[in-house]
């Protein structure tokens, strides 16, 4: 609320008046509380005195106004300042996004690295930003490559687009980044990822989404998250998710107290790696998952503090219970882990087809 300039300076000398009252009155106790004795008629230089604490008075008030008023200009003109860089923001914002929507290739690229750049230097809509970029990716696009060679032209400069969103995006989630993003919600779900290095990110916390996402490499692309932390605080969703082809890889990750879910994702042809990846703490359930095709391999995993769960679950708050793993033709492989301290749980007597176990473990004996 703005005070108009009158009340300000009537607030502004009341104050003052106060505090000088309060500083003579303190003095005055200090002194002792001395008496003031009157000695007869004022004197002429006395007359002159009182002139000069007048005068002073008036000035006094005087550079009280002059500095509201000062102080009144300039707190206007940093308003002024304010409104006109956000103003700017704005403008770049909306130039970013129209970027975005651009029929060329290379001007939506541009437009991605405008969109970061503009995340970076505005940390109050910081969130708002990254959800655009997350929305790019979102959009519909094809998995496999058309055949069409035109089609298959526009297909590959596309996803050189997207390939560019997901590397800047994952930049800003490792530590050491100029501007960092870690802590914010990221919202992948239902895109079509086919390639993204989130190798050495850390999410420290937010909603991180891969909820229906697909994940189709082909060739020697691949999907890797490498050296990355699931740290505390950070729920990360690859709920319903498809890991059809190509390679992901979580090898040497830690899970060190964030919630990480793979429940009723499914693995039906990907080469999926947890190679020396620490389950540490946290959570990590793949209650209702389906594998029927593919690999996924623990090959030198410590499971030393993480609750790993492939079994049914009973979920009170909602009161039902998340059914438990589906093996159906992909294979598991556990048998190669480098600690089973604190093994996944699976609920079962009898071992499924593609689950394989570290040497003379039981699983009717695991919990």
């Amino acid at each position: 609320m703005r005070w108009h300039l009158g009340l300000h300076i009537a607030v502004v000398l009341v104050l003052a008046v106060a505090a000088g009252i309060t500083v003579l009155g303190l003095l005055w106790l200090m002194l002792g509380a001395p008496r003031v004795q009157a000695t007869g008629p004022l004197k002429p230089n006395d007359a002159y005195d009182a002139i000069k604490i007048a005068l002073a008075v008036v000035a006094g008030i005087g550079g009280v106004v002059a500095l509201v008023v000062a102080y009144r200009r300039q707190h206007l003109s940093e308003a002024t300042d304010v409104r006109e860089y956000d103003k700017a923001l704005i403008e770049r914002f909306g130039a970013a996004a129209e970027q975005l929507g651009a029929d060329q290739p290379a001007v939506r690229m541009a437009g991605a690295y405008a969109m970061a750049r503009l995340a970076d230097e505005w940390p109050q809509e910081r969130q708002m930003c990254i959800d655009v970029l997350c929305g790019y990716l979102r959009m519909p696009h094809a998995p496999d490559p058309p055949a069409d060679d035109q089609a298959l032209a526009s297909w590959q400069r596309e996803r050189q687009v997207r390939v560019t969103v997901l590397g800047l995006i994952a930049a800003h989630l490792r530590d050491g980044a100029p501007a960092s993003w870690q802590g914010h919600d990221l919202d992948f779900t239902g895109a079509v990822l086919d390639e993204a290095g989130f190798r050495g990110a850390r999410f420290t916390g937010g909603d991180i989404l891969f909820v229906k996402t697909l994940f189709a490499g082909r060739g020697t692309d691949q999907i890797v998250f490498d050296e990355a932390d699931f740290a505390e605080g950070c729920h990360v969703y690859f709920r319903l998710a498809e890991f059809r082809s190509g390679t992901v890889r979580f090898n040497r990750v830690t899970f060190s107290g964030g919630w990480v879910t793979f429940d009723h994702a499914r693995f039906t042809g990907a080469h999926v790696t947890f190679r020396e990846a620490a389950f540490r703490a946290g959570e990590v359930p793949f209650e209702g998952a389906e594998f029927s095709g593919g690999t996924v391999d623990f090959t030198g995993a410590t499971f030393t503090g993480s609750t790993v769960n492939f079994g049914e679950r009973h979920l009170p708050s909602i009161y039902r219970t998340a059914p438990p793993a589906h093996f159906s033709g992909g294979t598991v492989d556990l048998s190669q882990v480098a600690d089973f301290t604190h093994p996944p749980q699976f609920g079962l007597q009898e071992l499924p087809p593609g689950l394989r176990l570290p040497e003379d473990t039981n699983i009717s004996e695991l919990p």
